[in-house]
């Protein structure tokens, strides 16, 4: 039977013997696992042994094209990528837009796995059935951008992931980016590639197109949803201004609270940014800002979003200070250091340095007296960011993450690291400030790592009623006696319905589907329905899609299950029940979604509660018999 929607197609890659071979897609791993981060997650669970090393060979990288990628489909551009986390031994995915899974699949590939350790720097090149790795010794020290830009040169159309010096010298805290755009590698991607000697992937356009059952359906679906689209009142604003524009009001209380002119800074931003958008995406709202006056012009940066970034030199201009924070983010992005782990990092220090714990003889001369997010000026920022990816001086042990600091340190200093299972937090998304709501609880149940976007389920700020919350729940397909459980008239039951936010985001990562907000919000169970049918030719229910991505989720629960994670792992962070000053901003403690206060107790209740809305085990975290058997992974239960 032929599969529509499908390159067809797995490529494995032996970086050790040079070997290279494709075996054609199983019909069973499609029918139930769909795409995108349910073949990378199930395929984990077959290449990543649970007791090996990050940096070893036998670590695995799986990356996965979603169904939809490579079609009309609007923002259907997200690549999943699944490794096993040099920052804390987890097994992370990490997702991403770009052009790569369109390139891939248009050369008959859906998924990669890549093993192995190349006795040099190489770069594995994909072109139909030309797939070799490539001399990258050239490349070898060269940034994310150049080294993006060179491999253009070579095989432009193409899409490209690379690693900078931080991934070349194993940094536990990089990150990377998809065609300069898209952030992947959360937890330390490239530093699993560096440990490979693989300097980059490339995946070139190939000749071999998605062919979909039915185009004249998958068309009338995507016309009706592009009519909505480009209806949206705040198109205008996102597509002149992008993320920045869109968030200052609620997004920017760090640059307020600093003193900055949002306005005046919004007005900078949109003389300065070009929008970009991913294949079909129609949004466009990644960033490439061109500085053509002040401070650091001429200047051209690009970024996944222009939000959170600021800068607090009291002796600067609105347009300087803006020039400055581009400055900084694109210097992050270049070099590839995660702006969350080491904000947690810098955040720690300064904790510890204003109590008198530690001195600054003891954090390599740091001072770190100044403004969250990176306590140090601007010009000790940019150097410390050289100096982590290059491991040189105290950046040697802040390239290893909040934890090994933290117990390099000693003194009790992982008391003040705002981290779980080893991450740094999305702060200032923080239950303390805007409270203990879906996207604050998924930082801690997220398997392996913390990640607050799956929780949003549209719902991407506080004050929104509980109608709109049910609106939004029965958009993803939560059935009426869900809805009936879940929500009362002025309250909603957080770690329940977290469950069903993570199996709506499971789902669209199997199908390859973009989960930004402005593209995230046009999106249902029933067109996601009508889509997959159309491209597959097969006629599903919402039930059964929803059950794949509950598959998926619990198949992710799994693999970090056999790593190790359990119950212990998804907990609150102790300084959540703390008081917090940020700037003139002061919060006593945690609050729900409502703003009653909470303490751990309502935590741990709300963990037993997400736990039995799975179908897990309270005590465990671990999926029961009963509920594998539902999904059809029971051969999988007596393996953790």
């Amino acid at each position: 039977m032929k599969m529509y929607g499908y390159g067809g197609n797995i490529l494995y890659v032996d970086l050790t013997d040079k070997k290279i071979r494709k075996e054609p897609l199983d019909p069973e791993l499609v029918r139930t696992f769909i795409g995108g981060s349910g073949f990378t997650q199930r395929l984990a669970y077959d290449h990543i042994p649970p007791d090996t090393d990050p940096f070893s060979p036998k670590n695995a990288i799986i990356v996965g094209a979603g169904l939809f990628s490579g079609t009309i489909v609007p923002g259907s551009s997200e690549l999943s990528i699944t490794f096993k986390s040099p920052l804390n031994g987890a097994i992370c995915t990490s997702n991403g837009g770009g052009s790569f899974p369109l390139m891939l699949k248009s050369s008959g590939y859906d998924a990669v796995v890549i093993y192995g350790r190349a006795d040099k720097p190489v770069y594995l090149k994909i072109l139909n059935d030309d797939v070799e790795l490539c001399d990258a010794r050239d490349l070898w020290g060269l940034d994310n951008y150049d080294t993006t830009d060179n491999l253009r040169k070579k095989y432009e159309p193409c899409s490209i992931i690379p690693i900078s010096s931080a991934g070349e010298n194993l940094v536990r805290i990089s990150l990377t980016f998809i065609d300069k755009g898209g952030t992947v590698g959360f937890g330390g991607l490239p530093a699993v590639m560096g440990s490979k000697n693989l300097k980059a992937m490339v995946a070139c356009l190939g000749d071999r197109g998605v062919e979909v059952a039915d185009p004249l359906r998958l068309q009338r679906v995507v016309d009706k949803m592009l009519e909505r689209i480009m209806g949206y009142y705040h198109l205008p604003t996102l597509h002149e201004g992008g993320t920045f524009s869109m968030t200052k009001g609620w997004a920017g209380m760090a640059a307020q609270l600093g003193g900055i002119d949002l306005d005046r800074w919004d007005e900078i931003h949109r003389t300065c940014r070009k929008g970009i958008a991913c294949p079909s995406c129609p949004i466009g709202d990644k960033d490439r800002i061109n500085i053509g006056e002040g401070e650091y012009a001429p200047s051209i940066a690009y970024m996944t979003d222009f939000m959170g970034e600021v800068d607090f030199s009291t002796d600067k201009g609105d347009l300087d200070r803006y020039n400055r924070a581009i400055i900084h983010k694109d210097r992050m992005n270049r070099d590839g250091i995660c702006r969350f782990n080491s904000s947690a990092i810098m955040m720690m220090l300064a904790s510890l340095y204003e109590k008198g714990i530690i001195t600054k003889e003891e954090i390599g001369g740091l001072e770190p007296t100044g403004m969250f997010p990176d306590y140090v000026d601007h010009d000790a920022s940019l150097e410390l960011i050289h100096m982590i990816s290059h491991r040189e001086g105290i950046g040697d042990l802040l390239a290893e993450g909040g934890l090994r600091v933290a117990e390099k340190i000693g003194k009790g200093a992982e008391r003040y690291l705002l981290q779980i299972k080893g991450f740094g937090t999305y702060f200032p998304l923080d239950p303390r400030i805007d409270g203990f709501h879906t996207m604050n609880f998924s930082q801690m149940v997220f398997p392996g790592r913390t990640h607050y976007a799956p929780g949003g389920i549209g719902i991407y700020m506080p004050g929104r009623s509980i109608d709109e919350h049910i609106k939004q729940a029965q958009r993803i397909g939560m059935t009426e006696e869900e809805i009936d459980r879940i929500f009362s008239p002025d309250s909603y039951n957080v770690g329940r319905l977290t469950k069903h936010a993570y199996v709506w985001y499971s789902l669209f990562n199997c199908c390859g589907q973009c989960h930004r907000l402005y593209i995230h919000r046009f999106y249902g169970i029933k067109n996601i329905v009508d889509l997959y049918s159309a491209i597959t030719g097969l006629e599903v229910t919402p039930a059964d899609l929803l059950k794949v991505g509950e598959r998926a989720w619990n198949m992710y629960k799994i693999v970090n299950i056999r790593t190790g994670f359990g119950r212990k792992d998804d907990r609150a962070p102790d300084m959540w029940f703390e008081p917090v000053k940020m700037g003139g901003l002061e919060m006593t403690g945690m609050v729900d979604y409502f703003g009653h206060t909470i303490n751990r107790k309502d935590t741990e209740r709300a963990i037993d509660e997400y736990y039995d809305e799975f179908g897990w085990d309270r005590e465990t975290g671990f999926p029961t018999l009963e509920k594998l058997k539902e999904l059809g992974l029971e051969r999988f239960f007596s393996k953790y």
